[in-house]
């Protein structure tokens, strides 16, 4: 289970051995940093492009400095795996799972993005969002975030081949012409490598100028 492999904020050997790969560049920071924990909901038919500019990013930043500086679990409703909109399935850590302060959950969703979360799940995000984690959407991981009611009064965004039809089904919450948007506790971003901007976006924010370029 995910709870049960993140359960302490101390990085294990184990955890190194995961979440940090070797690579020839190497970038030294200069400060002590907490390890911070992201959370990947797929579903089904989520698209992997996405997902993985997403993820991606937190790998490099691990490879560079050397250090585990990210975490990162996937989660599927029932810990099966999930087939994605190009038909290969992906292995999750566990099911849903309760998170804890500080960390990040995302939403990664793809074609027929509006009817991919069950009631269970929309219940599951709603009740991470009021223990006060933060919240992503990836490519249209936005519909669950309007269906669960995380996205009123904040600005958002999601793949722009979809924005028409979310802005028929949920016309009060305008959507933002942009990559990736953060708004609070509420980040997002398009589809395809929109990922990547966002995610570096947040290692600049956490490890500086440096690092993120």
């Amino acid at each position: 289970m995910a709870s049960e492999q993140h359960g302490e904020r101390d990085v294990s050997d184990v955890d190194r051995e995961r979440f940090v790969s070797k690579g020839a560049a190497s970038f030294a920071l200069d400060r002590a940093a907490p390890t911070r924990d992201f959370f990947f909901l797929m579903l089904p038919k989520m698209t992997m492009l996405a997902f993985s500019a997403a993820v991606e990013p937190l790998r490099i930043a691990n490879q560079l400095t050397g250090r585990c500086l990210y975490r990162w679990y996937l989660l599927s409703e029932d810990g099966l795996p999930v087939r994605c909109s190009n038909a290969v399935s992906i292995v999750v850590d566990s099911g849903l799972v309760e998170t804890r302060p500080g960390d990040t959950v995302f939403v990664c969703s793809g074609v027929d993005g509006y009817l991919a979360a069950s009631q269970r799940t929309l219940s599951w995000v709603r009740d991470q969002a009021r223990h006060g984690r933060t919240m992503g959407g990836v490519c249209t991981g936005a519909f669950t975030l309007a269906r669960a009611g995380l996205l009123t009064g904040r600005r958002f965004t999601l793949h722009w081949e979809n924005q028409p039809a979310f802005a028929e089904i949920f016309p009060h919450l305008p959507v933002a012409n942009q990559i990736y948007c953060r708004d609070g506790q509420i980040i997002t971003c398009g589809g395809g490598d929109a990922g990547v901007d966002l995610l570096v976006s947040l290692i600049e924010e956490q490890h500086g100028t440096g690092l993120a370029t």
